[in-house]
């Protein structure tokens, strides 16, 4: 991955989270909302672990997936406690499933985690990866 697609990576996904912070900001009053923050979600995970992934590419570590691009990004630091790694992993589990089930009790529990857990992870990332740099 050359310099310039990197960067914009850093950039999509201080975004995505941004939109993120602004959905969990608001109330959950509404199913619309909770909808919408549930998509925010999945769209901040999905350009974090890419992000991740590609940034552990270029350091020459291959990952297949999302669950080995988490399990790497600890190992190289990208995630920095074991808290954050089992928070990481909790957030994959969770994306899978928004992604392939609805469920009413399912979409609130999930929103809960992503106020009070996954957010605060995202941001983490999303800092760290803005102060990366490629050779």
């Amino acid at each position: 991955m050359d310099k310039q697609r990197f960067t914009q990576r850093q950039q999509d996904l201080l975004r995505a989270v941004t939109r993120l912070q602004e959905a969990v900001s608001e109330p959950v009053d509404s199913s619309i909302l909770r909808d919408a923050t549930i998509q925010r979600f999945e769209f901040s995970f999905e350009i974090a672990w890419k992000t991740m992934q590609a940034y552990l590419l270029h350091q020459g570590i291959e990952a297949a997936g999302p669950r080995q691009t988490l399990k790497q990004a600890f190992v190289a630091g990208l995630i920095a406690t074991p808290e954050a790694a089992d928070t990481w992993l909790a957030m994959l589990d969770d994306r899978n499933l928004t992604t392939h089930t609805y469920r009413e009790a399912l979409a609130e529990s999930i929103v809960a985690h992503i106020r009070q857990r996954y957010v605060s992870q995202l941001h983490e990332l999303a800092d760290r990866i803005a102060k990366l740099a490629l050779d």
